[in-house]
């Protein structure tokens, strides 16, 4: 298994951010051999040859503001989250598309993986691309700023060759993963912490999980409970089913019980309907289709056409 290393940079142009802008991106897309391949990122660095600089003075500013950087083999998506308070934060280090992460905030970096897991990590991904990318995020809006910067990214990955369908169900997972970027969230917060049992099963307390009607063997249930094997099986008519059907639906508020609590026949659970015959609850059924009639008046309009009756 060959293991190819790697050094790229960023920092060629300027990074232009307009005033009522607060955020902007820099990106570099690079190319990997072509062909069903698995490859595994094993080690990564991060070096700033110059620390971001706003221009304008003659003496260094520095950027006021919190910067991202990413390798992922798909271009990021920006969330709805925040960092530090910024709007639009880039997808989280614990995202399977993220291989390298870090956090520029004045000169202080912070990296995952940290320097000693970088050196020994094991991210796989499939696409044959990589995106170096870097995300600015600054606190004031006011005025056009423009960001000078150096930085170079050391990496180092396997390579191995697998089937092709594995490697084009590795490049689905991770487009998939890509856009459910924007949708995720961190974490959630509870309201009440001590209904712990409506948080982790909403049924419990909203809908879903109710009490039910049973249903009795004294008249409704006679018609499929079993009985003695000398007891006689009262049979139900189809006009008293088909009650029993209308009362079955009977819409009810939370958290009550679907169906009917009453009635001379007592009570009638929801699920009662899904075993009524189809012909109780839609009415007669006809033994045969009606004959097909046609106009056979060649004087009439539409000679041949069938008739509705």
């Amino acid at each position: 298994m060959p293991i190819i290393e790697m050094r790229e940079s960023l920092g060629l142009t300027d990074v232009e951010i307009k005033s009522r802008e607060k955020v902007a991106i820099i990106q570099k897309r690079i190319n990997l051999k072509e062909g069903s391949f698995q490859r595994n990122m094993l080690q990564m660095d991060l070096f700033f040859d110059d620390y971001p600089q706003v221009l304008g003075s003659s003496t260094p500013t520095e950027f006021k503001g919190i910067i991202e950087f990413f390798v992922t083999p798909t271009p990021i998506i920006l969330m709805n989250e925040t960092v530090r308070l910024a709007p639009n934060a880039g997808p989280l280090a614990s995202n399977q598309l993220v291989l390298f992460k870090a956090i520029l905030e004045g000169s202080q970096v912070t990296r995952f993986p940290q320097d000693f897991l970088a050196t020994n990590a094991n991210f796989p991904f499939f696409h044959d691309q990589l995106f170096i990318t870097m995300v600015f995020h600054r606190y004031e809006d006011d005025a056009d700023e423009f960001v000078r910067f150096a930085a170079s990214f050391y990496m180092s990955y396997s390579e191995k060759k697998i089937p092709s369908y594995r490697a084009a169900m590795g490049v689905i997972s991770e487009r998939f993963a890509s856009m459910l970027a924007k949708a995720q969230t961190n974490g959630r917060t509870l309201q009440n912490v001590t209904d712990l049992a409506g948080s982790f099963i909403p049924a419990y307390n909203w809908g879903g999980i109710r009490p039910e009607y049973m249903v009795n063997g004294q008249t409704l249930t006679q018609f499929f409970l079993n009985l003695d094997s000398q007891a006689s099986e009262q049979m139900q008519g189809t006009g008293t089913l088909r009650v029993f059907a209308a009362q079955a639906r009977q819409m009810v508020s939370n958290p009550d019980a679907f169906g009917s609590a009453g009635g001379s026949q007592g009570a009638i659970p929801d699920w009662f309907v899904s075993i009524l015959p189809k012909g109780v609850e839609a009415g007669a059924v006809r033994p045969q289709f009606p004959p097909r009639v046609t106009q056979d008046n060649p004087a009439a309009a539409g000679l041949g056409n069938i008739l509705m009756v």
